[in-house]
């Protein structure tokens, strides 16, 4: 599956799980024997989703899905509607908007003082870089090009 197509599944969905008051975080595919496409949401304003919830919207994303044209899943494929959890990955500005204050853990590509990880509050963001806050009176800036994963840290 492409990123085409992962957007026009991410359209079609969109306008449900907005109108159920629940934010889409984001669709993942893994090819295999069945397939699975993941659709991960969550409430709105840092509110956890529900079980209840969940079983109330997958029939409507299933059903929404099955309108695409052209199929884009011409197999079998499971699908899986669940939370991104508590340790999630923040991959788009937009996610980096939703965890400003939160705790995040930095993946570093490379070692930057003595260490491939970082963590803290989530205190900015720009194109360039990640500002986070490691203590009461310092905020470090991080590279984003230097940054290979960013996630949330409630350990912290």
């Amino acid at each position: 599956m492409n990123l085409k197509q992962i957007e026009t599944i991410k359209e079609k969905i969109q306008p449900i799980v907005l109108d159920k008051e629940l934010l889409l975080w984001d669709v993942v595919f893994f090819s295999g024997h069945p397939a699975l496409l993941t659709v991960l949401i969550d409430g709105q304003d840092h509110q956890l989703i529900t079980m209840n919830q969940i079983s109330e919207i997958t029939p409507l994303i299933s059903e929404a899905l099955d309108q695409i044209t052209p199929d884009p899943f011409p197999d079998q494929y499971n699908l899986d509607i669940s939370s991104p959890g508590i340790d999630r990955s923040i991959k788009s500005d937009e996610h980096l908007k939703w965890a400003i204050g939160q705790p995040v853990k930095l993946n570093l590509f490379e070692k930057i003082d003595d260490s491939k990880s970082a963590g803290g509050i989530l205190r900015s963001f720009s194109n360039m870089e990640i500002g986070v806050e490691v203590s009461a009176d310092q905020i470090n800036y991080f590279p984003r090009e230097r940054i290979s994963k960013i996630s949330l840290n409630q350990e912290a």
